[in-house]
């Protein structure tokens, strides 16, 4: 077996005794757990070795939060343990409840395609997609649960819809996480450049006491001035440490852990083009979470089944005016990042320029710390434009793939 480093848990060993005495197909060689549910409706990846041993190392990069989720993150572990151990407790229903419950679904699937074809003269493009895309998922839910019925799949669907919800919800709070450290990390380097400024201007005012050029009150204004900057250092640096720590032990570190995080990428700009609220709402709708259990909910009455079809419409409107302002947003952030990077890009001259005249002694120690300060500052304003942009993008991503919260207001019985 694979030693896993020190600095990582061992991610998902599930080595009861169990487990053990048997022959148990979902352990790889290594003795990770590899998940192999049924076909393509498999919530977690099957990693190559050599990206599983990236997971494995010392480092943090962005691109690898959904694998450490699924390898590392605790909730999802033992989530997915429960889905092994008991996969037919998904659902909790028998094989008859399953089958009926997937004939009811075809049933309404079969009214509403009866409905948009009657109705297709009289119904616009987005109106007639709608029912199309209802149709869609209310047959592939009926397709899952007549397969759960017949054990034709390695689990309840229901449990292999939760872990990839569970895996996307835990990636979206690990990336945001990632962000805010990096946010703090600028902060601290910030904090800690203006106690040596602070520093070396106390030094400065009792050298010039001394000399008579500096007044008693002088100097007890430097030496509050350096106390208030010790204490935004040490605040500055404990929130560094603090986000450090909430976002290694999400991904499978121990707090005391000491990874090298690398540095999250630039957004993507060519991105942005594919973006088309117009496009994306069909698929913002069809995979939206909440959307997707209104649908799913059984209406025994017509009176039942118009408030249901009431809040679908409600949500699906809301899908779209949401998305609809993610877009907005995005193009907001997306202007002022490209402000920053004209100011980030004069910055790097100006800071390039105090580098060449403290090197030739035209600019003071003191001097020289203030241009750097100057330069973290805008270097972390262009950073922090950068990173309100990728939030931004994500969310409007996020949106599309089905996790944008909605009102949860019940469909009727």
């Amino acid at each position: 077996m694979r030693q896993l480093k020190k600095w990582k848990r061992t991610g998902i060993l599930f080595l009861s005794a169990a487990m053990v005495a048997g022959n148990v197909p979902w352990l790889s060689e290594n003795g990770l757990l590899t998940v192999q549910a049924a076909g393509k409706a498999s919530p977690v990846t099957e990693y190559d070795e050599e990206t599983l041993d990236k997971f494995r190392d010392n480092v943090l990069e962005y691109w690898e939060i959904p694998g450490l989720i699924e390898q590392y993150n605790t909730t999802f572990r033992n989530q997915l343990e429960q889905y092994y151990y008991n996969p037919g407790s998904s659902t909790g229903l028998t094989r008859q409840q399953l089958l009926d419950l997937a004939e009811e679904l075809r049933n309404e699937a079969k009214i509403l395609e009866d409905t948009a074809e009657e109705d297709k003269s009289e119904l616009n493009r987005r109106q007639y997609e709608d029912y199309r895309s209802n149709i869609r998922v209310l047959k592939a839910r009926a397709k899952d649960l007549e397969d759960a019925a017949e054990g034709k799949s390695a689990a309840g669907t229901s449990a292999i819809r939760a872990l990839r919800i569970t895996r996307d919800k835990k990636t979206k709070e690990a990336r945001a996480l990632m962000r805010d450290y990096e946010t703090l990390e600028a902060q601290s380097k910030i904090a800690h450049k203006n106690l040596e400024i602070a520093e070396l201007s106390y030094g400065t005012a009792k050298r010039q006491m001394e000399l008579g050029l500096y007044s008693a009150e002088d100097v007890l204004s430097a030496e509050e001035a350096l106390n208030a900057a010790r204490a935004k250092d040490a605040s500055a640096k404990t929130a560094y440490v603090s986000g450090k720590q909430e976002l290694i032990k999400m991904l499978g570190w121990n707090y005391d852990g000491d990874p090298e995080i690398r540095k999250i990428p630039e957004p993507d700009l060519e991105a942005i083009a594919g973006y088309d609220p117009s496009k994306d709402e069909a698929k913002a709708i069809e995979n939206n979470i909440t959307l997707f259990e209104t649908r799913m909910n059984s209406s025994k009455s017509q009176g039942g089944a118009n408030k249901k079809a009431r809040n679908v419409q409600e949500q699906e409107n809301s899908v779209r005016s949401s998305l609809d302002l993610l877009y907005r947003d995005v193009m907001q952030k997306k202007a002022s990042y490209e402000a920053a990077v004209l100011q980030y890009t004069a910055a790097q001259a100006d800071k390039a320029a105090a580098d060449r005249k403290y090197n030739l002694g035209m600019l003071s120690g003191q001097q020289h710390l203030t241009a750097e300060n100057t330069w973290l500052t805008e270097e972390a304003a262009f950073e922090s434009a950068g990173l309100s942009l990728m939030a931004a993008m994500e969310e409007y991503e996020w949106a599309v793939k089905g996790l944008l919260e909605l009102s949860t207001d019940s469909s009727g019985s």
